[in-house]
C-alpha cells in the first residue's frame, strides 16, 4: 500500500471534515487562499476543491490531484459544471507551475487512475455535495465515506 501522510488521507479516519482541512490546509500552506482570489466564484471552487482532497484522501501529488479532478466530476454533485473551475486564471496560473517529471509520470498512471476513480465514483450510494456541503463539517470522515459510500484513493480491497 502506498504510504499515507496524512491522518485525512486514512480510510477509516475519525476527524471531523473541519479537522481534515485544516490538517490539508497546514500541510500545503503555499496554496492559493480566499484573500489572494479575485471572485467569490474563484472562492468556492478552490474550497469545494479541497474539501474533495480530504473527503477523497488526497493529497497533492500528481496521482492524487487527478484523483481529485475525476472525483469532482463523477462523484461529486458538481458534475461537468466542475470542468469551468479548471479553466479560471487562478487555476492555469497553477498548471504552468507544475513540475515537467512528475506531469510525465502522472500521465504514465493515468490511465489506471482514470478507470479506477471513476469506478468507484460509480459504485458511490449518492454523490457528495460539491457546494453545501457545510453541514457535514462536524462529521467524522469515516462516517461522510461511510454514508456516500466513498473509497479514499489508497484503498485497497480488505483493507481495515
Amino acid at each position: 500500500m502506498a504510504r499515507i501522510h496524512h491522518r485525512f488521507e486514512h480510510p477509516k479516519s475519525t476527524q471531523s471534515l473541519s479537522e481534515g482541512l485544516a490538517e490539508y490546509w497546514s500541510a500545503n500552506s503555499r496554496l492559493k487562499r480566499d484573500e489572494h482570489l479575485c471572485t467569490a466564484e474563484a472562492r468556492q471552487f478552490f474550497r469545494s476543491h479541497d474539501v474533495v482532497h480530504v473527503v477523497y484522501g488526497c493529497g497533492t501529488s500528481m496521482p492524487d490531484e487527478a484523483v481529485v479532478k475525476l472525483a469532482s466530476l463523477f462523484g461529486t454533485t458538481g458534475g461537468a459544471q466542475v470542468l469551468r473551475g479548471y479553466t479560471r486564471v487562478e487555476t492555469l496560473d497553477i498548471y504552468r507551475r507544475l513540475p515537467l517529471g512528475s506531469t510525465l509520470i502522472a500521465l504514465l498512471v493515468a490511465p489506471y487512475l482514470v478507470v479506477r476513480t471513476v469506478w468507484r465514483c460509480a459504485r458511490q450510494n449518492r454523490r457528495w455535495p460539491w457546494t453545501g456541503y457545510e453541514a457535514f463539517m462536524d462529521t467524522p470522515l469515516r462516517e461522510i465515506r461511510d454514508q456516500f459510500g466513498i473509497r479514499v484513493a489508497r484503498e485497497r480491497r480488505g483493507e481495515a
